[in-house]
């Protein structure tokens, strides 16, 4: 099941950027007020930052993205396994970006973004994956700490 997390995540991500692709080269759409959908291309991290570091920034997420693997085979709750899986499949969208996007090869490529907040930033499903899949994680656990511990019978 977490396999299947995992491969539906990067299989939406990876079909809505060949959408962009195909769609968006020479134009935007508007979908709300500050909303549209705009190709843009990011060889850096969040926001934009560190692009100079293309190559190392993949070499960062590919080691992150290991991990999380690590941690969705050893997860034993399965509400925590699968959001650690959302966040994987969303990593590894953006990794197959980094590594087969680029004209120089391996690790040059930019991660391909096409959802613009007009006042905050341009993303795409991979990155909604990763930061809502993180969002619930934090809110489950902080939810498990405020429950009450069962009474020893």
């Amino acid at each position: 099941m977490l396999v299947l997390v995992v491969a539906g995540v990067l299989a939406l991500d990876q079909a809505t950027k060949a959408w962009a692709l195909a769609t968006l080269q020479d134009r935007a759409i508007d979908v709300f007020p500050t909303v549209q959908f705009r190709l843009t291309y990011n060889s850096g991290f969040s926001f934009g930052m560190g692009a100079e570091y293309g190559p190392l920034v993949t070499v960062i997420v590919l080691a992150i993205a290991l991990l999380l693997a690590r941690a969705v085979l050893r997860e034993r709750d399965a509400l925590r396994a699968m959001l650690l899986a959302a966040i994987l499949g969303g990593a590894l969208g953006n990794i197959v970006d980094r590594l087969l996007r680029g004209d120089a090869g391996p690790f040059s490529g930019s991660v391909v973004d096409f959802i613009a907040v007009t006042w905050y930033a341009v993303f795409n499903v991979a990155d909604m994956f990763v930061v809502c899949g993180a969002v619930l994680l934090v809110l489950t656990e902080l939810r498990r700490d405020l429950e009450p511990e069962p009474e020893a019978v």
